[in-house]
C-alpha cells in the first residue's frame, strides 16, 4: 500500500506562523534545502529547520504553541544528537505535520560548521530564511552524500545544476572543511557529474572533514564527541522502557491479524511522517537464533516441518521436551530483546509482534509445549513486556468461515482465552474485528497515539 504524506493548507498556515513568530521573537533560524514552494508546497514529507542552539527550548515551546493554536492536539518529538524531530498529530482529521528543528549541525559530535558562520551566509525567500544556494549544495554534499553516503537523482540534478553556477565559491567552502588538495579533488568530480567516486569514497572524505573540524576546536568537539556517545549508549544498551514502543498482535488465525498488520504500518508511517521501515514487524518472536526444527535440519538429527497451514500438527510432547522448548523460545525474547529491539529503539522504529509469548498461555500446543499454566506463566512474565497488547475479537463462526485451520471450537476457546490476557498482558486493548480493517486500524492508532505521543494543552512552558 501507498503512504500518502500530505499537505495542504492547514500545513502551510502552521509552518508560516511559526517561522513569523520565530522572527518576530528575533530566533535566529533557517530552512535546510527543499525549501522551494514553501509554504504552499512540500516537495519532502518533512521541513528541517535549524536554529541557534541558544534558542533552542524557546523554539521548541512557540512550535508547540502554534500546533495548540491551530487545534493540533497532540505531539511527538525525538532527539538524535542535536537533531529533534517533531510531529504534530490530529487523527481526528487525519492531519500530521513533521519539523525537524535542529540546534546548530553536528555529525556524530564533529561541527563542520558552527552556526553562525553559516547564518552570515543565508538570503531571503518568499520572507523566510533559507542557506545561500552555495552552502546549500555543500550541506547536501555533507549530509546526503558524505554523510549518509546516497544521493537521489533530483539532488544530483540540483547540486550539477548550482555547482556551475557557484564553483569557485562552493570551492572556497569546501577548502574550509577539507583542504585545498582534497576541495580540488572533489571539485573535479563535480566537474564530471561523477557522484559515484564521492559515494565510494565517502567513508574517507567524512574522517577527513571531522579531522580537520578536531584540529579547529579539540575540546570542544571531544565533548560534544563524548555526548553523542552517551546519547548513543544510553538510546541502544540501556534502552529505558519510555524510548522503547514495543507492540503486541494476538487474535486466532482467520481473524484478519496479518491485513490489520499490514495496515497498521502503513498507518503508523503516515500518522508519525516516516518511512515504512521504521515500523519493525516480527513473527512470533526476535528470532535472534533459529527455530528448532531448523536447528535440528543443520544438525542433521532430524528434518524440518515446514506445513505451516496446520498449527496443530505436532505431537503431543513430554515435559522435559517442553521444558527445553520453552527454555529456547524464552531466550531467543530476552537476548533479541537485547539486540534487535535495541536496534529499533536507536533508530526509533515501531516494534509490532504478529503473535506474542502470550501464545504459550493461549496456545500452547502449536509451539508443542506441554506444561502447567502457572510455569507456562513464569515464562511469559520474565521475557520484554509488550506496552500495549491488542486482541483482536470475532465472531468464531466468521473467523472459521474464513480459514478453516483450526475446529470451529477450538476458536471459540481460544477466544476466551485471549480475552483472559487483560490480568496478565500490560496494555490490554481489545478490538472488535467483525468491523472493518479501516476502523479497528483507526481505533488501535488512537491507543497507540494516547500512549505515546503528548498533549498540547498539557503542555508547561
Amino acid at each position: 500500500m501507498q503512504i500518502q504524506y500530505k499537505w495542504d493548507k492547514r500545513h502551510s498556515k502552521i509552518l508560516h506562523e511559526y517561522l513569523s513568530i520565530l522572527k518576530d521573537r528575533q530566533i535566529e533560524y533557517f530552512i535546510l534545502r527543499n525549501y522551494e514552494g514553501l509554504p504552499e508546497k512540500n516537495e519532502s514529507k518533512d521541513v528541517d529547520i535549524i536554529i541557534n542552539p541558544n534558542k533552542y527550548r524557546s523554539a521548541a515551546e512557540l512550535f508547540i504553541k502554534v500546533l495548540k493554536e491551530n487545534n493540533v492536539p497532540n505531539y511527538y518529538v525525538v532527539q538524535f544528537e542535536r537533531a529533534h524531530c517533531w510531529i504534530g498529530l490530529d487523527l481526528s482529521s487525519d492531519f500530521y505535520i513533521h519539523v525537524d528543528l535542529i540546534a546548530g549541525y553536528l555529525n556524530k559530535g564533529f561541527e563542520i560548521f558552527d552556526f553562525h558562520e553559516l547564518y552570515k551566509n543565508t538570503i531571503e525567500y518568499h520572507g523566510y530564511t533559507v542557506l545561500s544556494p552555495s552552502y546549500d549544495i555543500v550541506m547536501l554534499l555533507l549530509y546526503k552524500v558524505i554523510g549518509c553516503r546516497e544521493l537521489k537523482k533530483k539532488y544530483r540534478d540540483k547540486i550539477s545544476e548550482r555547482f556551475l553556477q557557484n564553483r569557485l565559491h562552493i570551492l572556497k567552502i569546501l577548502e574550509k572543511v577539507f583542504d585545498k588538495n582534497m576541495a580540488d579533488i572533489i571539485c573535479a568530480h563535480l566537474d564530471q557529474s561523477d557522484f559515484e567516486w564521492i559515494i565510494q569514497n565517502a567513508r574517507c572524505l567524512s574522517k577527513h572533514s571531522k579531522v580537520n573540524a578536531f584540529k579547529k576546536r579539540p575540546i570542544y568537539t571531544t565533548r560534544n564527541v563524548i555526548s553523542f556517545f552517551k546519547e548513543k549508549v544510553y538510546r541502544i544498551a540501556v534502552c529505558p522502557r519510555k524510548i522503547r514502543k514495543m507492540i503486541a498482535v494476538e487474535a486466532p488465525d482467520g481473524t484478519g491479524k496479518t491485513t490489520f498488520i499490514d495496515l497498521l504500518a502503513v498507518k503508523l508511517a503516515e500518522c508519525f511522517v516516516t518511512d515504512i521501515s521504521k515500523v519493525h514487524i516480527y513473527h512470533f518472536r526476535p528470532t535472534l537464533i533459529p527455530n528448532l526444527g531448523e536447528l535440528g535440519e543443520r544438525a542433521g538429527i532430524m528434518e524440518q516441518d515446514k506445513e505451516f497451514t496446520k498449527p496443530h500438527r505436532g505431537k503431543k510432547t513430554n515435559t522435559v521436551s517442553s521444558l527445553i522448548r520453552i527454555i529456547y523460545y524464552t531466550v531467543d525474547y530476552i537476548l533479541g530483546g537485547f539486540v534487535n529491539i535495541r536496534k529499533d529503539v536507536q533508530f526509533d522504529k515501531f516494534t509490532v509482534f504478529d503473535r506474542y509469548a502470550y501464545d504459550f498461555l493461549v496456545d500452547p500446543k502449536r509451539s508443542k509445549i506441554n506444561l502447567p499454566f502457572q510455569i507456562r506463566r513464569f515464562f511469559c512474565r520474565i521475557v520484554p513486556q509488550p506496552q500495549i497488547t491488542f486482541v483482536l475479537n470475532a465472531d468464531p463462526t466468521v473467523v472459521f468461515s474464513r480459514k478453516q485451520e483450526l475446529t470451529l471450537n477450538e476458536i471459540k476457546r481460544q477466544m476466551i482465552e485471549f480475552n483472559k490476557l487483560k490480568d496478565i498482558a500490560k496494555g490490554y486493548v481489545k478490538l472488535d474485528a467483525n468491523k472493518t480493517p479501516e476502523e479497528i486500524t483507526d481505533q488501535a492508532l488512537s491507543v497507540i497515539i494516547d500512549y505515546y505521543t503528548n498533549k498540547t494543552n498539557d503542555y508547561i512552558a
